[in-house]
């Protein structure tokens, strides 16, 4: 990207998204009908970014052209958005900075750093024609950033806890905040089954939706990724009439989503992924013992501050690995510091070591580099 770009960028690092009701005016009206009739906006706790992934290598396998949105990006920030499954140029993504600045003057607001990601992917997708545009919701759905498509399609993969001091306490405050993400969807697609069910009636008294109107990942598995590829083919159905996509296939003729199960050594193994709560943590050890018992392995945890350390740490004690370290403090962007663990440690009679990102790299052990994705980008950036 441009020098002046990335000053511009970074400048809005650690800057709140605060301008959800501005946002809107960043485009033409005729731009935002068709933001709001081609864009698929996914939301949930856990596999949005599978869940997208999947979909984007679905259209492209049945040519269709589309533009992809995620969050975060592990390595450079252009991993964010891609066009026709292509990551974006250092021009493409610098492009509109003028337009971004004007807009900032002209309202008076300073955007944050998602703001101007997401301004930016929309003009690209609306400058490309391409067929659809694939959104990764940020935090949840009411007040989210990406809610201004106010889309006719939705998908929601599931619902945990997480983000509570945002979203709210209870599953179902949870599930109401992220399923607003549109006011008016014309279809919304359950990752979860069980989720329709529990949310049934709030759903058709909300939404002007027909039973026709819902679909529901049909495919059975215990492994997540396998989950994510069927919600993604699920979409892909609910909106493709005429569907081609060779149902049986399955997610192992599919390129791999970096930075999730993902395995960087074969010996010995070591495993990096983003799992950030207890019920990411819980599919990533559900991976590990489909061929491997957690007792042989180290693991290595480092966490973005705001999450809850006692569930996630909860999780890894009820697993006896062989090893727990810590990452040092000041290793990735918003880490916890290593302080903060110590109380859970001390009052459970628990003990751990501190480590480098270098030193799970080196290791000659089997081990889990773990508790955040900029911490796996950080590993990527540096190692891979």
């Amino acid at each position: 990207m441009s020098d002046e770009f990335k000053i511009y960028l970074n400048s809005k690092i650690g800057k709140r998204n605060k301008n959800l009701e501005v946002l809107a005016s960043f485009f033409e009206s005729n731009e935002l009908e068709i933001l709001k009739e081609k864009s698929i906006s996914i939301v949930g706790t856990n596999g949005k970014t599978s869940s997208a992934f999947y979909l984007n290598e679905i259209f492209t396998k049945n040519d269709i052209s589309s533009v992809l949105f995620t969050s975060p990006h592990l390595v450079d920030v252009n991993e964010r958005i891609k066009i026709n499954n292509e990551v974006i140029s250092d021009e493409e993504i610098s492009f509109y900075m003028d337009d971004l600045k004007q807009f900032e003057s002209k309202n008076n607001i300073e955007l944050a750093y998602f703001e101007i990601l997401f301004l930016t992917s929309c003009k690209l997708f609306l400058e490309s024609k391409a067929d659809y545009f694939i959104v990764e919701a940020g935090i949840g759905g009411l007040y989210d950033t990406t809610s201004i498509l106010n889309v006719d399609t939705v998908c929601i993969t599931n619902v945990n806890y997480d983000h509570m001091d945002l979203l709210g306490d209870s599953l179902e405050e949870i599930f109401h905040q992220k399923i607003q993400i549109s006011d008016n969807p014309k279809r919304i697609i359950f990752g979860d089954p069980n989720l329709y069910k529990v949310h049934k009636t709030y759903v058709h008294d909300k939404f002007d939706l027909t039973d026709k109107d819902i679909y529901l990942n049909d495919l059975e598995s215990q492994n997540r990724m396998n989950l994510n590829f069927g919600t993604a083919l699920k979409i892909f159905e609910s909106i493709i009439t005429n569907f081609h996509e060779d149902k049986t296939s399955t997610v192992e003729s599919y390129p791999k989503v970096p930075g999730r199960f993902e395995e960087v050594s074969e010996n010995p193994i070591k495993i990096i992924d983003g799992a950030h709560n207890a019920s990411s943590f819980e599919t990533l050890v559900s991976f590990i013992e489909e061929n491997h018992s957690t007792r042989d392995f180290d693991i290595y945890i480092g966490m973005k501050k705001g999450k809850n350390i006692i569930e996630f740490m909860n999780k890894i004690f009820t697993k006896n690995f062989n090893q727990i370290y810590l990452i040092e403090n000041d290793s990735f962007f918003e880490q916890t510091k290593t302080s903060d663990f110590e109380n859970y440690f001390n009052a459970n009679g628990l003990t751990y070591k501190v480590a480098t990102i270098g030193d799970f790299y080196t290791s000659k052990n089997p081990s889990i580099l773990t508790g955040s994705l900029y911490l796996v980008g950080k590993y990527k950036k540096e190692y891979s």
